[in-house]
């Protein structure tokens, strides 16, 4: 996945020690609330390391030391903004002002590392990525405003000894709640170009030529060809392969990736994979910056 891979991984905070007794911040607790809230499917990176990207869901939030497993034990006033949690059995009311410590609970997916090669792997270094105050950011789904991203450390792994996920290994991870933000990533990188491309809406397709408009580290913009009315008739998520030719036989990248927009004379296609050694691999830093220097330095 290429979406947060272009800035080099800076070094770890120090003093990665938990913080106990501070106030929540309304405004931030909202954002989190809206943008990882229980059950949500996202996605991660560990220790800043932005080329390795895992899948994960928001199990539980815990607040003080209550689990709480359902979105509707967080009561919200009109704009969204949490004012309360009901904990425990008896379903009390726990009030935001009392809250002094927010954790977010995922499962324990240290064997998705296996599927890493050995340079990542060890760049995660001998005990994985979970050891306790280890870096994990977290991504949500991109909403109108950009990508939603939150820091977190962890807290603790632990095996759940009862509850809906009794047995179940889970991670706690404290969110560092100034570290959310919503990033326009396309904004953020973006190099305009013009360059004549092939898109294939299916691997036996015919071509379709097109122009592209720009390309940036999570994407790439396709627009009709001069004299072409429009472009085919296209769906969000529909997986296409995009063949750009920068003028030599070592600059034809085939990219395939998924369908973001689409318009009339226009698409927005997400960066996914990269043909290469005779097959598709996920897209990586190198691969982008590779690109983007081939259209900076493209003389027409």
């Amino acid at each position: 996945m290429a979406m947060f891979k272009l800035w080099s991984n800076p070094r770890p905070p120090d003093g990665r020690d938990e913080a106990k007794g501070r106030e929540i911040d309304g405004e931030r607790l909202r954002m989190l609330a809206e943008h990882f809230p229980i059950g949500k499917k996202i996605r991660y990176f560990p220790e800043f390391q932005r080329d390795i990207v895992f899948h994960t869901i928001i199990i539980a939030w815990r607040v003080n030391d209550h689990f709480i497993y359902s979105r509707e034990a967080v009561e919200k006033d009109g704009e969204g903004m949490p004012t309360a949690f009901i904990v425990g059995e008896k379903k009390t009311r726990l009030p935001l002002a009392k809250v002094r410590r927010l954790q977010l609970m995922v499962p324990d997916t240290t064997d998705m590392e296996r599927s890493l090669d050995y340079v990542r792997r060890a760049a995660l270094g001998p005990n994985g990525q979970f050891v306790r105050g280890n870096a994990i950011t977290l991504i949500s789904d991109t909403c109108h405003r950009g990508i939603p991203s939150v820091d977190t450390q962890v807290d603790t792994r632990l095996r759940m000894k009862d509850g809906p996920y009794a047995d179940n290994q889970m991670v706690l991870l404290r969110p560092e709640l100034e570290t959310l933000m919503i990033a326009d990533q396309r904004q953020k990188a973006r190099v305009p170009s013009h360059v004549p491309v092939s898109l294939y809406l299916k691997d036996d397709a015919t071509p379709v030529g097109c122009i592209l408009g720009d390309f940036s580290d999570v994407s790439l913009r396709l627009l009709a060809s001069p004299g072409q009315q429009a472009l085919p008739p296209m769906k969000a998520n529909d997986k296409v392969v995009v063949i750009l030719n920068l003028g030599d036989a070592a600059s034809i990248y085939r990219i395939r990736g998924s369908v973001l927009r689409t318009a009339a004379d226009a698409c927005v296609i997400k960066l996914k994979q990269l043909y290469k050694d005779g097959d598709f691999s996920p897209i990586k830093t190198m691969d982008i910056l590779e690109i983007k220097t081939g259209l900076l330095n493209l003389r027409f």
